[in-house]
């Protein structure tokens, strides 16, 4: 499907006509605010992390999505073309960010790249696949990343949402790696810098929130939605628990589905829509729900998901 056909069916003319009515006073918001918390979490965490090549790596991760949506959104200013860059680019640019860090794991750490080749499921004792290839490894990796950061970007869409969702997911990892559940003997390598690292980052969060909570007095924009998706898909796949990440991000997987859904239905159901639009927080939105209310409600949600999947961590209970 067409790019401006795609949007039609997720968004359809009239509900995005209603929509632009209540997101009327946020026209002129300023964005980029991901520049400046993520900028913050890393000098905190380069400062008081002791690292190694798995949060170095992370932290690379981290910055090339920034620059992707650091250029995503200038793209959208200077063109004033609210989709950004393409499909194929976006796809391009996450590739070989994927091929980077799995180079950077490699050549550094090679112990600890062969026990990413593990793939592991929630509440088993060993890996259901003790040996991926390396070219399902990196296939691996780019659905994990990729589906992260386009679903985090797609629940960046009302005041404070990707930013508290972010924060719970975020807090939700650090309670796994400082719990018994990821052992420095398993992954050959000290996963805990990854934790200062996420402290880092959801300190920072906190601090946006205060400022980005309804009525937003600034945007994250892509630039930080894709790089908290991109650097929570790499932490989950450098901790072993890519499955987990689904569980602690619920919220942001639901989000990415309803889009799934909306545009399928539409394909194969004779134009018939599920949602009034997607992503879902908008359908409740136009549905007469007021933005803090879904806000809050979703962040209840996504509480309920990072228990449940810190609990579904216990792999090695």
């Amino acid at each position: 499907m067409q790019a401006n056909k795609v949007e039609q069916v997720f968004r359809p003319k009239s509900e995005v006509r209603a929509l632009a009515d209540l997101h009327a006073p946020k026209k002129h918001t300023p964005t980029f605010g991901g520049v400046v918390f993520i900028l913050c979490a890393t000098v905190f965490a380069i400062v008081f992390a002791k690292h190694n090549i798995m949060s170095w790596t992370s932290l690379m991760v981290l910055w090339c999505f920034v620059v992707l949506g650091f250029c995503d959104d200038m793209r959208k200013i200077l063109l004033r073309d609210s989709r950004g860059f393409s499909k194929r680019i976006k796809f391009l640019f996450q590739a070989l960010i994927c091929g980077g860090a799995l180079t950077m794991v490699a050549w550094n750490k090679p112990d600890y790249f062969v026990r990413l080749h593990e793939l592991w499921l929630p509440l088993m004792r060993a890996p259901i696949l003790p040996n991926l290839s390396t070219p399902l490894l990196f296939g691996f990796l780019f659905l994990v990343l990729s589906g992260s950061s386009n679903a985090v970007n797609l629940t960046d869409g009302l005041d404070g949402l990707a930013a508290l969702c972010g924060i719970i997911a975020s807090v939700a990892f650090i309670a796994v790696i400082a719990s018994s559940n990821v052992h420095p003997t398993h992954l050959a390598i000290d996963p805990r810098p990854l934790a200062v690292t996420l402290s880092a980052l959801s300190g920072a969060l906190l601090a946006f929130l205060w400022y980005n909570a309804h009525p937003a007095q600034i945007f994250m924009g892509d630039t930080g939605s894709l790089a908290i998706g991109g650097f929570l898909g790499i932490v989950a796949f450098f901790i072993l628990q890519p499955f987990i990440l689904a569980v602690v991000g619920g919220v942001f997987v639901v989000e990415a589905l309803s889009v799934i859904v909306q545009i399928c239905v539409f394909q194969f159901a004779n134009g018939r829509r599920i949602f009034r639009m997607a992503p879902l927080h908008h359908h409740f939105e136009i549905g007469g729900w007021k933005e803090p209310q879904i806000v809050v409600r979703f962040g209840i949600l996504s509480a309920m998901f990072a228990v449940a999947g810190v609990g579904l961590s216990r792999i090695f209970a």
